[in-house]
C-alpha cells in the first residue's frame, strides 16, 4: 500500500477540500485555418476542471486560486468555471488588470505549439501585494493543494517564498501538496532557475505528477527511473511520471511499475493530456482508488482528451447547488 493510501484525509460527511493555484487564460484555438474558437484554460485550471468532473458527486470541493482582471473577458472566464464544477472563493479581481491570452496551433499529428500574450496578466501577481493576506490562511486550510511549474514561472521570487510558507502551513495542518513540474522554457531565464524553484516545492510535495520530457529538460533525467530516484531523494512519497504514448510509471518509496497507455487512440490534439491525467489521477485517489487503478483511470481520461481539439471539451451539465 502506498503512503497516499493512508494519508489522504477521510472526511465523512463533507467533501475533500482542494485548492489549485495557477492561471486561467483566454484560449484561442483553430477551428479552421481562418477561424478561431474561444475558450478559457490554463494548465492548473485544466487540472481543476478534470478533477471536478472526475470526482464522484459530493466528494470534492474544488477551488481555483488566482488573480484575474476586471475586464469583460476576465469576468466571462470566471463565470465559466462553475460549468466545469470549479469554484472561485479564493480568486480576486485586480482593478485595471487583464486576462492573459494564448493561441494554439496543431500539426497533422496532433502536436501543438503555443503562442502566449500574458505579460500583463493579473495572475502574475499571485502571492504578491495584490493578493490579500487572508488567502494564505484560506489555502492552507485545504486537504490538498495543487500547483505546477508554470504557476512558479509567472511569480516573482518573493512571491514564491510566500507561497512556500503557505505550503509548509498546509502540511503542518495535515493537508497534502501535489505538484507537476510543467515546464515551458519561455517562462524561465534558464533550466537551472526552473530546477531551483521546482526543487524548493518538491521538498514540500506529497504527490509528484511530472512528465518525463519536462524532467529531462530541467533536471537531466534520462528515464522515468531516473526521475523516480531523484524524487525519492527529495522525499516525495508518491510519484506518477507521465511518459506520453507509453503511459506512465508509478512509484512510492519501495516499488515502481509501468502502467501502459490506452492503445490505438486517434490523436487530434494533445493539448491538456497531462492535465487530464493529473485531474483524473487525483480524483481517483481521493475517491479511494489504489495507485494502479488511479493511473489506469487517468490514462483513459487522457486518451479521451487527445481525441478532442482544445484543452477542455464542453462541460456536461452540473447539478444544481454547486458551491462557488
Amino acid at each position: 500500500m502506498s503512503t497516499l493510501d493512508t494519508v489522504i484525509p477521510a472526511n465523512p460527511g463533507r467533501p475533500a477540500r482542494i485548492a489549485l493555484i495557477g492561471e486561467c487564460m483566454i484560449e484561442l484555438s483553430h477551428a479552421a485555418p481562418d477561424r478561431l474558437a474561444l475558450g478559457y484554460a490554463g494548465d492548473v485550471f485544466n487540472v481543476a476542471a478534470y478533477l471536478a468532473r472526475s470526482a464522484a458527486p459530493g466528494t470534492a470541493d474544488v477551488q481555483f486560486v488566482t488573480l484575474i482582471g476586471d475586464d469583460p473577458y476576465s469576468t466571462m472566464m470566471r463565470e465559466s468555471w462553475a460549468a466545469h464544477g470549479v469554484g472561485a472563493r479564493h480568486t480576486r479581481a485586480v482593478p485595471g488588470g487583464q486576462a492573459g491570452l494564448y493561441l494554439i496551433r496543431t500539426d497533422g499529428d496532433g502536436e501543438r505549439t503555443f503562442h502566449y500574450y500574458r505579460s500583463q496578466s493579473a495572475a502574475r501577481g499571485l502571492f504578491g501585494p495584490a493578493q490579500p493576506d487572508e488567502i494564505d490562511d484560506a489555502v492552507a486550510g485545504h486537504d490538498l493543494v495543487y500547483l505546477s511549474g508554470i504557476t512558479l514561472s509567472i511569480m516573482t521570487g518573493r512571491a514564491r517564498e510566500r507561497l512556500l510558507g503557505v505550503l509548509d502551513e498546509t502540511r503542518r495542518r495535515g493537508g497534502l501538496v501535489a505538484f507537476d513540474g510543467n515546464y515551458r522554457p519561455a517562462g524561465w531565464p534558464s533550466p537551472a532557475a526552473a530546477a531551483s524553484a521546482m526543487s524548493a516545492v518538491l521538498s514540500r510535495t506529497d504527490v509528484a505528477l511530472p512528465t518525463l520530457t519536462d524532467d529531462r529538460a530541467v533536471f537531466g533525467d534520462a528515464s522515468a527511473a531516473d526521475a523516480v530516484r531523484r524524487l525519492r531523494t527529495a522525499g516525495v512519497p508518491e510519484i506518477a511520471v507521465k511518459i506520453g504514448d507509453r503511459g506512465c510509471v508509478i512509484a512510492d518509496g519501495d516499488a515502481q511499475e509501468s502502467v501502459p497507455a490506452v492503445p490505438g487512440v486517434a490523436v487530434v490534439d494533445t493539448t491538456a493530456a497531462g492535465d487530464a491525467f493529473n485531474g483524473g489521477y487525483l480524483a481517483a485517489r481521493l475517491g479511494g482508488a489504489g495507485r494502479r487503478a488511479a493511473a489506469e483511470t487517468a490514462n483513459a481520461l487522457a486518451a479521451r482528451v487527445i481525441a478532442h481539439r482544445g484543452a477542455l471539451p464542453p462541460p456536461e451539465p452540473r447539478p444544481a447547488g454547486l458551491r462557488t
